[in-house]
């Protein structure tokens, strides 16, 4: 899908692979299987990076063997990979984070764990990435709350774990109202929702890729961000090996 919103300008082109809800608990099973799989096409097409948007493991207790295989599949792919928590692995006291210690077993993943908001940089591209991590899933966390003004210099993606509602009065925890999606940035990666949807394309494209291994219909998939100087930000939505 194409959205308005290109402009001229010197930015180097940039493509990412953008997935979230990986929900990895079991070894060998369904989610494992679309995560490796999820990888693998990051590989064959020769993304910049891979942007997974929250929830890569399911609880706080998923066994040392589920850690040990994201570690060794997130080190043998390589690439940059942007990481960062969501609901089911928060950063509170027993989070799976604190056992995973990603940047360490994997050096070319960043990680978004920073409550206040950070940004890092894609290394190779023109690509930065802004998140806030995670502490407590509960109804004052707002994920895009504090994004700061967009770089005219590079491709600005914010990402953003929890759930569009139309009412602040919802009730619902990490909630994303429609006025935090007018964002003058390129892209906003959300993770949260299991089923892949475009949710905003009129100034800044917003869009859930849906989880790793159900993204559309059930079918594992992803989703392919293409940023190109003076064309408006294209997406694809792939499917991966059941």
């Amino acid at each position: 899908m194409t959205v308005d919103g290109g402009t001229s300008d010197a930015r180097r082109p940039a493509r990412l692979l953008h997935t979230s809800d990986v929900h990895l608990a079991v070894p060998g099973g369904r989610e494992e299987r679309a995560f490796l799989a999820a990888l693998e096409r990051a590989e064959a097409l020769e993304v910049d990076a891979v942007l997974i948007a929250g929830d890569l493991f399911d609880h706080a207790r998923v066994a040392d063997e589920v850690l040990e295989l994201a570690a060794d599949a997130l080190g043998q792919y390589g690439r940059p990979v942007v990481l960062m928590p969501g609901n089911h692995d928060v950063l509170d006291a027993r989070s799976v984070h604190g056992r995973f210690d990603v940047e360490v077993r994997c050096p070319n993943v960043q990680f978004l764990d920073d409550p206040d908001g950070s940004v890092v940089q894609i290394p190779g591209t023109d690509v930065i990435v802004w998140g806030r991590g995670m502490v407590e899933h509960e109804p004052g966390f707002r994920p895009l709350a504090g994004i700061p003004e967009r770089r005219a210099d590079a491709w600005c993606i914010a990402a953003a774990h929890g759930l569009l509602v139309e009412d602040e009065r919802s009730g619902r925890s990490s909630t994303i109202l429609p006025a935090d999606l007018d964002l003058d940035w390129d892209y906003i990666a959300l993770g949260h929702v299991h089923e892949h949807r475009i949710v905003h394309g009129t100034r800044t494209v917003a869009c859930y890729p849906g989880a790793t291994a159900a993204s559309k219909g059930g079918v594992p998939g992803v989703v392919v961000v293409d940023l190109r100087p003076g064309r408006p930000v294209e997406l694809e939505w792939t499917a991966l090996p059941a």
